[in-house]
C-alpha cells in the first residue's frame, strides 16, 4: 500500500468519524448542542454532513488508481482545496482555538496532498 493510499484511508476514516457520522447520526439537539448552533440550523447542519460524506466517496475513487499506480489527480486537487479551505475557514473564524487538533490534522492533510502532487513533478505541466 502507498503512502498515497494511506493518506486517502486515514481521511476517509477520520472524517467520517469526526464529522460526517455526528452531523447524520447524532439527534438533533446533541447535533445542536456539539456545535453550537439553533434548532432552526439542524437542516443546515445535516445537509453539510450529507456533503462531507460526498467528498469522502470522492477520495475513495482515488484509492482504487493509486493501489493500481495510476495518480488521482483529481482526487488529490480535490483533497488540497477541501482541507486547505477547511484549516483557512478555522482560522480565519476563530474557531481553530477551541479545535487545534481537527486544524491540525486537517492543515497536516492539505500539506500532504501538496507534498503528493508536487512529487508529480513534469507531470503536473501535462495534467493542466
Amino acid at each position: 500500500m502507498t503512502w498515497l493510499e494511506l493518506l486517502l484511508w486515514f481521511k476517509i476514516v477520520f472524517t467520517a468519524l469526526t464529522c460526517s457520522a455526528p452531523l447524520l447520526l447524532l439527534p438533533v439537539e446533541a447535533v445542536t448542542r456539539l456545535y453550537k448552533v439553533g434548532i432552526e440550523a439542524a437542516p443546515l447542519c445535516r445537509l453539510y454532513g450529507v456533503a462531507i460524506t460526498a467528498l469522502l466517496i470522492g477520495y475513495g475513487a482515488g484509492i482504487g488508481p493509486a493501489a493500481h499506480g495510476i495518480f488521482p489527480t483529481g482526487v488529490v486537487v480535490m483533497g488540497i482545496f477541501s482541507n486547505a479551505g477547511a484549516t483557512a475557514t478555522l482560522v480565519m473564524t476563530g474557531v481553530w482555538a477551541r479545535t487545534r487538533a481537527l486544524t491540525a490534522v486537517f492543515g497536516t492533510i492539505a500539506i500532504a496532498l501538496v507534498a503528493a502532487l508536487c512529487s508529480q513533478g513534469p507531470f503536473l505541466m501535462r495534467a493542466f
